[in-house]
């Protein structure tokens, strides 16, 4: 019987923005907006350029942050299933050595206390391997050609203006929520591995203390236009409004690590049309957070904890079938971490998180949540194996052989790194073994929160079964360790050279066995790292 494929929309489809937040240049974000200059100024970079001004007029300054990152990987095979009827495809990912280049400049001019302009673009961000991996084309994975996105690629250019009510931001923005799990702006570097591309919209926002400067609480409203993100793209056709209502608790006093000691949440509402009539999506979101610290006992070091709770309520006939119209869309998701740490000394942490899962594709909703890729759990498991599995499996519901026309909603299948229909602990440590040296280690255990099943595989033999046509009630997804040694040396003052190592193993569980029942082999992975970062 044909089946059209139901699509997994993930969770970062309904939060890839509720708010943007400032890049990694010191401002505020619009779900984090800039309290107002009397209380919290965003910290100065190291030696702003001043501009000449008129005697007597404000004063300009201008800051170019930036860095230029290599990274050079090795990766061992990673079995994907193959299309019934093709002999001629890959059985395995195929992309064991690679190189990658980017360079990422964020340049901001302030011109007097309250008005700035704010940019951030990458340039020439290559990869060149020995292999480009292929039908796995509807990832949002940049490894896929020499050039993945293109040699010049704005990410960010907006106004901001603290007025005596509030703050205003006005252009393409980025946005991270919370700890990030479902709103990530793709510009923070995680504990391994590297940032993604991100969530980026055209915004208007604005954000206020409705009970005064001195006060604690503030409320933020946005409208959007989502430029691009994992499941939607201006420039593919796709028209995606989305409406923002945030607010969020936090000392008005606070002038540094203010993220640190904040309450809040936001709720939002998207709506997408998709190019060459693919279909529309309208869903609620909701997304409630909260971080705190507090001084350890000899007032040197930090405990801290953190939680971040989301949910995606709506409805979609992206995933039509000839039986079903509409598809409810009911996904949750979760994380929480808690832990010490000294500044430049030591971090230990203890996380978990939690996506909904989806056992059954066909009965008219759409319940497994992913983790936005820009919130990176591990190296292997997440990040590239279920990855490149579920955008083979993508690209197999696309195949028209199969059923006469591609499958509706194929695209929205590939998880593209982040945590889909899983639950993981993921505990975490970071040592400085000298000032200039820095030794990583975590390990990272998951199972599927719901039977392992790739929803391609209902549509071709009519049963339920993971993502290598195995036994789909194997819930175990395996144990992976990751090892990093990381260096950083100040060559001048805001000028600092880096690099170093980092690796990982993956020894799978039974969720990825195959047909016949048999195991998958370990995956390992060795990326080494070298950067330049100036501010």
């Amino acid at each position: 019987m044909r089946r059209a494929l139901p699509l997994f929309l993930s969770m970062s489809l309904l939060g890839a923005r509720a708010l943007a937040q400032g890049t990694s240049n010191g401002t505020p974000s619009p779900e984090d907006p800039a309290p107002p200059r009397d209380t919290a100024p965003p910290a100065p970079a190291p030696q702003p350029r001043a501009l000449a001004t008129p005697s007597g007029g404000p004063t300009v300054t201008l800051r170019l942050p930036g860095e230029l990152q290599l990274r050079f990987n090795a990766l061992t095979d990673i079995p994907l299933q193959t299309t019934p009827g093709r002999t001629d495809q890959s059985t395995v990912l195929g992309q064991n050595l690679w190189a990658e280049h980017w360079f990422r400049f964020r340049p901001t001019l302030s011109i007097g206390e309250r008005f700035r302009v704010l940019s951030a673009f990458d340039i020439a961000r290559l990869v060149l391997a020995e292999a480009y991996p292929q039908d796995v084309g509807l990832s949002r994975e940049q490894r896929l050609e020499l050039l993945p996105v293109n040699l010049f690629d704005l990410r960010q250019l907006y106004v901001e203006w603290e007025s005596p009510v509030g703050l205003l931001r006005v252009g393409q923005q980025g946005f991270t929520s919370g700890l990030g799990m479902l709103a990530n702006d793709g510009d923070r570097t995680p504990l391994f591995g590297d940032y993604r591309q991100g969530d980026l919209v055209e915004r208007v926002a604005f954000a206020t203390r409705p009970f005064g400067r001195q006060t604690d609480l503030t409320v933020a409203v946005a409208g959007d236009l989502i430029y691009r993100d994992r499941v939607a793209s201006l420039a593919a056709g796709d028209i995606a409004l989305q409406g923002v209502l945030a607010m969020f608790y936090q000392d008005h006093a606070c002038r540094a690590r203010c993220d640190r000691r904040r309450v809040g949440g936001y709720v939002a509402w998207r709506d997408i049309t998709y190019r060459q009539d693919l279909g529309t999506l309208g869903v609620a979101v909701g997304d409630l957070y909260a971080r705190w610290e507090w001084p350890q006992p000899d007032h040197l070091g930090r405990v801290f904890a953190g939680l971040e709770l989301a949910g995606l309520l709506g409805s979609t006939d992206v995933a039509r079938t000839q039986f079903i119209d509409h598809h409810r869309i009911v996904q949750f998701g979760a994380v929480a971490e808690v832990g010490f740490e000294r500044d430049e000394r030591y971090r230990v942490a203890l996380e978990g998180g939690y996506a909904s899962g989806d056992s059954n594709p066909v009965d008219g909703a759409q319940r497994r949540f992913t983790f936005n890729p820009s919130y990176r759990v591990g190296m292997i498991l997440f990040p590239e194996v279920v990855a490149w599995q579920t955008a083979r499996s993508a690209s197999i519901a696309s195949d028209p052989n199969l059923l006469g026309r591609p499958t509706h909603g194929a695209f929205l299948l590939p998880s593209s790194g982040g945590v889909t229909g899983a639950m993981y602990l993921y505990p975490q440590a970071s040592f400085n073994l000298s000032r200039h040296l820095e030794v990583r280690g975590a390990m990272v255990v998951a199972m599927a929160s719901t039977d392992w099943v790739d929803p391609v595989s209902v549509q071709l033999v009519g049963s339920a079964r993971n993502f290598r046509g195995g036994d789909a009630s194997r819930r175990d997804l395996g144990v992976e360790l990751d090892l990093g040694l990381l260096g950083d040396y100040e060559l001048a003052r805001g000028v600092s050279l880096q690099g170093g190592l980092q690796g990982g193993v993956l020894f799978p569980g039974r969720a990825f066995d195959d047909a016949a029942g048999n195991p998958m082999q370990r995956v390992a992975m060795v990326q080494a790292r070298m950067g330049l970062k100036f501010q």
